[in-house]
């Protein structure tokens, strides 16, 4: 949405789509399979170790397969939706899911499981560009904030199911049934994509767009990469996914363990919070974005949040500190995903540049979880757990947010 000045007016409220919450349902099943998958070996790895003797030193791949599929595969994702539309993609997505985790359930070796996880990758960067554009497609922008947020909690759900049932299935019917779930699941999400699922007109099109219907289409695809807005959108999402999705993630259950000195379980379930809280709070966000017209200031909000949870989460040994900052902190930073991930369209010219802006945001995200995963290990040595931790992540946000105000000044409201 082109604006003329940093202060918009509050938008009119759209009509949507006949079918578009359909649709969203439909990309949302399709879309929780990736993290279901994901995360299958994440609470069960003593299992999977021990039955394929797997290194130690080795075992870290079979997770960080999955951000480096998605860092390679964005943008011939992104050729895949415009050459073959967004059904098409997001079958070869579930199709990609499903060859993976059967081959995993098959699997005999540590070789032959990760060559599974690599396909099962592949799935994962290809819904990580059609799902976001398949919702900027079907939905009006002043009604994208709460649509874009309820598809927003495929990650925090897919991630609590997959979590809390792996370790029960493991134990009574052995790990390989955490890989047959996942089988069966693909092939229900297959079945909603094939019924729900279709592709938008140019009149849909025209109209979330707000253009004519002559002028969709019309622009060049490639003029997305010219635009300042969506290059520091995307930016953000790395800084976004070095600080939270990594680091934390990676690290923080570590220090509460070994600094702390927590419980592995209190540990992993303060850690938890920072995700599962995302199922509500997300959807929060988007609808509350949308009642008061701005993406801009969400996304402020939500930094300020996570800021504060930077600040004290690598210092403080204190269990109510800890839970309390979990808690804030798991409803609010979700919201800074969401409304990048809203923003794109609203600052691009034709929504023919959506998947190409979709394919650049997941560059910088997977990117951004390939070094989160491993950025904090180089300054703990030098500096310990709490200035190691604000000099990798404080700077990063102050700064992004800063340029997002400078740049985006115009575009984004």
């Amino acid at each position: 949405m082109e604006m003329t000045s940093g202060k918009a007016a509050k938008p009119v409220k759209e009509a949507v789509p006949k079918g578009a919450w359909a649709i969203l349902i439909a990309v949302w099943i399709v879309a929780i399979a990736a993290p279901l998958n994901m995360f299958k070996p994440a609470t069960i790895s003593v299992e999977i170790i021990q039955a394929l003797s797997i290194p130690g030193s080795s075992y870290g791949w079979i997770m960080s397969v999955f951000s480096i599929m998605g860092l390679i595969l964005a943008f011939p994702a992104t050729g895949l939706v415009y050459r073959f539309g967004l059904k098409k993609s997001l079958a070869v997505s579930v199709i990609s899911l499903f060859v993976g985790s059967l081959m995993g359930a098959l699997s005999t070796s540590f070789e032959m499981l990760l060559v599974s996880r690599v396909i099962e990758g592949c799935g994962m960067g290809f819904i990580g560009v059609a799902g976001p554009t398949a919702i900027s497609l079907w939905f009006p922008k002043s009604r994208q904030g709460f649509a874009v947020a309820v598809f927003q909690t495929w990650m925090p759900l897919g991630t609590l199911i997959t979590m809390n049932l792996a370790p029960v299935m493991a134990a009574s019917m052995g790990w390989k049934s955490v890989w047959w779930l996942a089988c069966a699941y693909c092939v229900v999400a297959f079945i909603v994509l094939m019924v729900f699922f279709k592709e938008p007109s140019k009149e849909v099109m025209a109209a979330t767009a707000g253009k004519r219907i002559e002028d969709v289409g019309k622009g060049n695809k490639f003029a997305a990469f010219k635009n300042p807005s969506l290059w520091i959108l995307c930016i953000m999402f790395l800084v976004f996914a070095l600080t939270t999705t990594g680091t934390t993630s990676s690290y923080w259950s570590l220090y509460l363990r070994e600094v702390a000195s927590i419980d592995a379980s209190v540990a992993a379930f303060a850690v938890s919070l920072c995700t599962v809280l995302g199922a509500v709070g997300i959807p929060f966000g988007g609808w509350l974005s949308d009642k008061l017209g701005t993406r801009k200031w969400m996304i402020v909000a939500a930094w300020v949040v996570v800021l504060v949870f930077l600040w004290f989460a690598f210092s403080t040994v204190d269990l109510t500190l800890i839970y309390v900052i979990a808690v804030v902190n798991g409803f609010c930073q979700g919201w800074i995903p969401a409304m990048v991930q809203t923003s794109i369209p609203e600052i691009l010219e034709d929504p023919s540049q959506n998947a190409m802006g979709m394919g650049l945001m997941n560059v910088f995200r997977n990117g951004g979880n390939i070094l989160g995963g491993m950025a904090l290990g180089y300054f703990v040595g030098p500096f310990g757990w709490s200035l190691g931790s604000h000099i990798l992540c404080l700077p990063p946000i102050i700064i992004v947010v800063a340029l997002m105000l400078i740049i985006t000044r115009k575009t984004l409201r």
